[in-house]
């Protein structure tokens, strides 16, 4: 069977990149790293994969907010983009890629893509590096969280990871719609309704603060009992994306 065309996104600062293609690659995938200037310059075409991921890092050094920059270049190719997720491919934005599709307005997903929603300084004050504990929601229509445990573990690694909607009646309907696909068991950074990571309606389009890509193998997470699992939950994440493409 044909491996899916994956496309991760790089920019300036991206630093998770080639641990999300490896991802993509260990669960069938053929990643191809991207820059976002290969698309404006019109050397690539979103439109020819069938998969796709922002990675995590510091685009572009996280000047004005963090994946605000990255998200004014996106806006030159917004058609593209939009045409990738109403085909209902799979994206997945991590941390960074998080931040830069909620300013880009792709999450929450609403008319016209307006940026309804951001991910701000953590309560803290400063970046977070950390082991979290994570809840699964079973009612999410989230293609990347399918047949996960109830409570997973992942990394975090992050300054501006408080995700804020000022319009009380659009988070509301994001939780009626269960779009909230990961909340902290603990929350570490303020984000209203504990909330971790949400999806589009139809849980192609998804986006989160931790890592799963770093719990990709299961000797990657420090508690050993959890490394002795058949597999780990990042893996998940990933081969779900590849055969729901399949």
């Amino acid at each position: 069977m044909k491996r899916p065309k994956a496309i991760v996104l790089r920019g300036t600062a991206t630093n998770c990149d080639i641990e999300t293609a490896n991802s993509f690659r260990y669960t069938g995938a053929e990643p191809e790293l991207v820059h976002i200037n290969q698309l404006l310059a019109g050397e690539k075409k979103v439109l020819d994969y069938d998969l796709m991921a922002f990675p995590g890092g510091f685009s572009y050094g996280d000047d004005i907010s963090a994946g605000k920059i990255y998200a004014v270049k996106m806006a030159k190719l917004a058609k593209d983009f939009e045409r990738f997720i109403k085909d209902r491919r799979p994206v997945i934005g991590i941390c960074n890629g998080f931040q830069i599709l909620v300013k880009t307005g792709f999450l929450p997903e609403n008319r016209g893509n307006a940026q309804v929603a951001t991910l701000y300084t953590n309560d803290c004050g400063h970046f977070l590096a950390k082991w979290i504990k994570l809840k699964v929601n079973p009612k999410s229509p989230c293609i990347f969280t399918k047949g996960l445990p109830a409570e997973i573990e992942l990394p975090m690694a992050h300054g501006e990871g408080k995700f804020i909607m000022e319009d009380k009646a659009r988070l509301a309907a994001l939780v009626k719609s269960e779009l909230h696909a990961l909340t902290y068991v603990e929350n570490p950074n303020g984000s209203m309704l504990d909330i971790a990571g949400i999806t589009n309606a139809a849980g192609t389009c998804f986006g989160l603060m931790p890592h799963p890509e770093r719990n990709f193998f299961p000797w990657q997470n420090p508690d050993r009992p959890a490394a002795r699992a058949a597999e780990a939950a990042g893996f998940q994440f990933f081969r779900n994306a590849v055969e729901y493409v399949r």
